[in-house]
């Protein structure tokens, strides 16, 4: 026992209160007049191993001076570890019991307290405080009074006693998931107990993201802290990730997908097929995928880019091959000429066209032809057709590409001067058809009388076809 503020004289008081209370009779009404005595909290729910205070607690229902009582708890869950005065006294000098523990019995017993001298208190507060170990074990032990007493200067006042218990009680948390996905716990524990703050981590399967907690637990931050103060039930839902695979294509084709969807999800395989246009061919795959393998399956990861490259294979056309001389033909480039001419045309774009001319002698070479329009390509005679005989000429052409393509062949005549008619021969006939026009004048070359191309038939018109005569052409 414990005297505060003591004295001879104090002491002796207390002796003589506690021959007058301690051993008084305990009476317990029901009416407003009640001073309550209590278990403070009424129930309390601890962990295993856990340290912590109850109080007895007072409502006085009257001035009141002093107080007595005992307690029984469980033995097997609780060890009683001590018993300090409360605070319904502070400000006066008190005498103070703090009992005897048998944490064998599961008693404390001969707690009172008293205020020494004149004075007495009606404002609630705690009778005392006591401090308790649960034991590593599981269950509810309830917390009784008994032997309650409390008085005022002179009797036991009316009282209404309330009990209490605690509850010990391990926690248990469980996680579970929607969608594909798993959560670990820090600490990762069987049980928890209470007030123990546990950490969640929400781990997404690949393909896969995070999206909310529900449950005992909300939001959608990641990981996120749960304070267990009971059995815990908390989901971690989890989302498909949705992807997209796009398909370009360079060159003139289409590319089919199967199965053909706006998105896939993580692992989904897609068929992909090209289809080149008319004229065209599908060279490979760039990209995301790659090879020329056609049909070609890819694998979704993630959002995926493929392009399909197609090359040109067609050809250039060539077409309406013709050759046009002038009406007065001449070996003379100044006198007579010829014109070939060609359509050709390329579903991309032309790099040449050229033609190709075996002259009389057999040489053959190429010219460039110009272009009239965008299909049309023309070759205007030069020296190229100054000989006289038998040529033969065909047209080739190469696109950007590279694809090259070539007409058949076809031939003309360029005629000698010195035969008049065009049949092939140099006679007589043709010296007739220059005297039928001898002494005339015009421009030069007008005429094929006029072999030397001076304007004027004349003897020397004869004398140079009479230098041929006999000879003979292949027309």
């Amino acid at each position: 026992m414990e005297i505060l503020n003591k004295s001879k004289g104090a002491v002796l008081f207390a002796g003589i209160l506690l021959s007058a209370f301690v051993f008084g009779a305990i009476t317990v009404a029901g009416d407003d007049e009640d001073t309550l005595v209590s278990i403070d909290p009424i129930s309390k729910t601890v962990s295993p191993g856990e340290t912590f205070t109850v109080n007895v607690s007072c409502v006085p229902g009257q001035a009141i001076k002093s107080f007595e009582f005992r307690l029984s708890f469980n033995a097997s869950l609780l060890q009683a570890n001590s018993v300090s005065e409360g605070d319904i006294f502070d400000g006066y000098d008190t005498f103070f019991n703090d009992g005897t523990i048998n944490n064998t019995a599961g008693t404390i017993v001969d707690i009172y307290g008293l205020i020494v001298g004149a004075g007495s208190v009606s404002s609630e507060g705690s009778l005392v405080s006591i401090s308790f170990t649960a034991r590593p074990t599981t269950g509810v032990s309830y917390l009784t009074l008994s032997s309650v007493g409390v008085t005022n200067d002179t009797e036991y006042v009316p009282i209404f006693v309330s009990n209490g218990n605690v509850s010990i009680e391990v926690y248990t948390l469980t996680v579970n998931t929607v969608g594909s996905g798993a959560v670990t716990k820090n600490p990762n524990q069987a049980t928890y107990d209470y007030n123990d703050v546990v950490t969640l981590t929400a781990v997404a399967s690949t393909g896969w993201t995070f999206g909310a907690w529900s449950g005992n637990l909300s939001g959608n931050q990641n990981p996120k802290t749960i304070t267990i103060t009971g059995n815990k039930v908390v989901t971690a839902t989890f989302t498909q990730n949705a992807y997209t695979l796009t398909v370009n294509t360079v060159g003139s084709g289409s590319v089919t997908k199967n199965p053909n969807q706006a998105t896939y999800v993580y692992n989904d395989v897609v068929t992909l097929t090209a289809t080149a246009s008319a004229g065209w061919t599908f060279e490979a795959w760039n990209g995301d995928l790659s090879g020329s393998q056609n049909p070609k399956a890819i694998t979704i990861t993630g959002n995926k880019v493929v392009t399909a490259t197609f090359a040109d294979s067609a050809p250039p056309e060539i077409n309406n091959v013709a050759a046009t001389t002038s009406a007065q033909l001449d070996t003379d480039p100044t006198f007579g000429w010829v014109n070939i001419t060609v359509d050709v045309t390329d579903n991309v774009a032309l790099d040449d066209v050229y033609l190709n001319i075996t002259d009389p002698e057999g040489a053959s070479g190429n010219v460039s032809m110009d272009s009239i329009d965008a299909d049309t390509y023309y070759y205007e005679s030069s020296t190229a057709f100054s000989s006289a005989g038998n040529y033969s000429y065909f047209v080739w052409a190469v696109d950007t590409s590279g694809n090259g393509n070539s007409s058949g062949s076809f031939a003309f005549s360029m005629l000698p001067n010195w035969d008049i008619n065009n049949d092939g021969d140099c006679t007589v006939f043709d010296l007739v058809l220059i005297s039928n026009h001898y002494g005339e004048t015009s421009t030069a070359g007008w005429i094929r009388e006029d072999v030397d191309n001076n304007g004027k038939i004349e003897v020397l018109d004869l004398v140079l076809i009479s230098n041929q005569y006999g000879t003979s052409w292949w027309v």
